[in-house]
């Protein structure tokens, strides 16, 4: 076919006119000043719009994953568009937020199973396909870390996608790093707004033309990468780094690319926006992905022009239509899903190919043997000793970090906890992690290798910072404690050797450093914190937590963005490294790990039933803490005899007595208590019986969910469990 005139006209007959063959221009302008240049994140307290689902759950340390139905209008999650003729049809494939996953798992497509969907989809289409990437590809599990992405980068570069946005993680190995992927990869990596020293840091945007016979049916592609960088990389990547405003930022390409076309005598009709901005509620309304769609709805210079938003960062599911010219998607995230967007007579039809529909493909040979000595090189990287001489076991047993305080949870948040102190804006104040992102235990007497560490923490997740109020801290403990007690089948309750009840295993559950949380456990759900005490930094002590204080919280990236139910969380977030990284740091820092050598000291999220008198002062354990005394220490002369404080569990959980003596009744009318001696009144509960010997060997339970909380009189024997499913 002859070269068509390069005419104005409309996109419907533009993109009827598509024919064989490829090839690739580069546009930018890399000495432009940017447009209101701003960094950081304004403080919010929202929380993101997106629950998590089961599929995220095995791949984000916790129970569940962000999972948001695409807008019914424009999509249909898992079914890919009828057929078309390959003369008169083009498709976009697309992905965003990979974060290393370059193996298939449960719930996972793997780099293989992508390469074959691409070869398919190119044969359909005459290769009239493009394949694009949102960005956070090369961070993420531990295989694509070891070579920081460096394999990623050759796997996405035999798959043959056509550029990619740049993503906050990207920063995560360093800027030299991130600068690096210029010339590791074959196709463009774009992003119109970052800076240094007034100089965009990579290409703005690039123009792909699959039928260079015809005029007029290119891809203008532009790149744009979330403000929110500043803060959610380690701060000292991005050090002189502006990440300025997206939609001006944008814009300004647009104007830029269009004003070149006119002197050329040219017609682009096809726009392309890679973000990676994402539609969190706790991102800035003016950097959200949905609101630089909607801008550009409304931008005249793309009035008649199909423009196409393919967004990442949130890990959402999701695609919409703005205006009359522009569609959204976002595929969510892991390669749990693969975006596919075809445009058919001028219509533009976004849909998602799930790991589920992606079970009978074959894989690329190609990619599979790429992904293999990946992985071989990963597994001699795994081998490397971090400690020489382990002395200590660090118990990562599921009916362990999951029902309550353990050695493994106590070292993994103190890792968090120290990383913390010099590695955000501002020093973390406590830590915690979900019990169900622990997933080993480290044995005593052998070295600890890295192999070991990511068996411990295999999701790859990443140590986050986030901006919280004491509530939020109160209301957090709440969801951590509010597990189904365990019970024998006489319906009495497994207690621990201290006699003391315990929670059904829960993947919620949450592991502990700098605080003390003192609580109830025979108080119904969602009422069972006594009293929190948060460490002072300075003096070493600790001080009762104070509800309108803000305070700095250390966690994982999953349950810092609501994950397992932590929905109560939200603010200011900073991110650093990946949990195994800092984790291993900590390790290497530390070496004599005797002090972790109780599995279960109980002394940092410690319970305390009615009547029980630990120091034998004549005043309960929780009368004393109302009091503001230390109940296991005795401060009364003229007191019995004290009884000996809780000891701490040296023994896995398999190896404890079982219980066999008698029930005994407790007395469950107490003061409630929070923080700095508030008294939330009395809660009258009829008696419980509770056994009062060393614990019975604990069951391979599941998750379990939270007690429905009761107004008024609540009878506990009469509380009904709901008992999710195992894992």
């Amino acid at each position: 076919m002859k070269k068509k005139p390069a005419i104005v006209t409309t996109s419907a007959l533009l993109l009827s006119t598509f024919m064989l063959s490829q090839g690739q221009a580069t546009v930018s302008a890399n000495t432009s000043t940017p447009a209101e240049p701003s960094s950081g994140v304004s403080p919010v307290t929202s929380t993101p719009t997106e629950t998590t689902s089961d599929v995220e759950a095995t791949a984000n340390s916790g129970e569940s994953i962000k999972n948001s139905e695409p807008a019914s209008e424009t999509s249909n999650k898992n079914t890919a568009p009828a057929e078309a003729s390959a003369s008169d049809t083009t498709t976009i494939l697309h992905t965003n937020d990979i974060h290393g996953r370059m193996l298939e798992e449960r719930g996972v497509i793997g780099m293989a199973k992508l390469a074959t969907v691409v070869e398919e989809e190119k044969a359909k289409t005459d290769q009239k396909t493009l394949v694009l990437d949102a960005g956070d590809a090369f961070q993420g599990l531990p295989i694509s870390n070891a070579s920081k992405g460096a394999e990623l980068a050759k796997a996405m570069n035999a798959i043959g996608y056509d550029a990619m946005a740049v993503g906050n993680h990207e920063f995560d190995f360093s800027l030299e790093q991130a600068k690096a992927y210029k010339e590791l990869l074959k196709f463009p990596i774009l992003s119109a707004n970052t800076y240094v020293d007034n100089v965009r840091l990579f290409e703005a945007s690039t123009i792909i033309d699959k039928t260079p016979d015809v005029s007029g049916d290119e891809f203008v592609v532009i790149g744009v990468t979330t403000p929110e960088t500043s803060t959610k990389t380690h701060p000292r990547n991005v050090t002189n780094v502006v990440f300025a405003d997206p939609i001006s930022e944008v814009k300004k390409v647009i104007e830029q690319v269009e004003s070149n076309a006119r002197a050329e005598g040219k017609s682009y009709n096809n726009y392309i926006i890679l973000a990676h901005l994402g539609i969190d509620e706790s991102t800035p309304v003016e950097w959200r992905g949905d609101t630089l769609a909607k801008a550009l709805s409304e931008f005249e210079l793309l009035t008649g022009k199909k423009v196409i938003v393919i967004d990442g960062h949130s890990h959402t599911v999701h695609s919409a239509t703005f205006g009359s010219n522009v569609t959204y998607s976002q595929t969510g995230s892991y390669l749990n899903n693969i975006g596919k967007i075809t445009i058919k007579d001028s219509v533009v039809t976004p849909s998602f190919i799930s790991a589920n529909d992606a079970k009978s493909i074959t894989p690329n040979e190609k990619v599979a043997a790429i992904v293999a000595e990946s992985k071989a090189k990963f597994d001699a990287e795994n081998a490397k000793v971090i400690i020489e001489n382990n002395t200590v076991e660090l118990n990562g047993q599921r009916e362990n970090v999951r029902v309550r305080e353990t050695n493994s949870g106590n070292i993994i948040t103190d890792a968090l906890y120290d990383y913390g102190q010099t590695g955000f804006s501002k020093p973390s104040d406590l830590a915690v992690t979900n019990g169900g992102g622990i997933r080993e235990t480290i044995a005593a007497g052998k070295p600890i290798t890295k192999g070991d560490i990511i068996a411990v923490l295999p999701f790859g997740n990443i140590i986050s910072q986030i901006e919280v109020k004491g509530s939020q801290i109160r209301a957090m403990f709440e969801r951590s404690l509010s597990s189904a007690l365990q019970k024998n089948e006489d319906g009495s309750y497994i207690t621990d050797k201290n006699g003391q009840p315990l929670f059904g295993a829960a993947g919620f559950y949450l592991q502990v450093s700098g605080a003390k949380v003192y609580y109830n456990p025979l108080a119904e759900a969602n009422n069972r914190v006594l009293k929190i005490e948060i460490r002072n930094r300075e003096t070493g002590g600790y001080d009762a937590l104070d509800l309108d204080k803000t305070y700095y919280l250390a966690t994982n990236d999953f349950v810092a963005a609501g994950g397992d139910g932590y929905d109560m969380l939200g603010g200011a977030r900073e991110e650093g490294p990946s949990m195994d990284e800092v984790f291993a740091d900590y390790l290497v820092k530390t070496k004599d790990l005797s002090k972790y050598a109780a599995i279960n000291s109980n002394e940092r999220v410690i319970p305390l039933t009615p009547e029980a008198d630990s120091d034998g002062d004549g005043m309960s354990n929780i009368d004393e803490l109302n009091k503001g005394r230390d109940p296991f220490v005795k401060d009364n002369p003229a007191a019995p005899k004290p009884q000996p404080k809780p000891k701490p569990e040296t023994v896995p959980p398999s190896q404890a007595e079982k219980n066999t003596s008698s029930s005994k009744t407790i007395n469950m009318n107490l003061p409630r208590y929070d923080a700095a001696g508030q008294s939330y009144g009395h809660k009258e509960v009829s008696n419980t019986k509770l056994s009062s010997s060393s614990a019975k060997t604990l069951p391979n339970t599941g998750s379990t969910t939270s007690f429905i909380s009761l107004l008024g009189l609540t009878i506990l024997s009469g509380l009904g469990f709901v008992k999710a499913k195992k894992d």
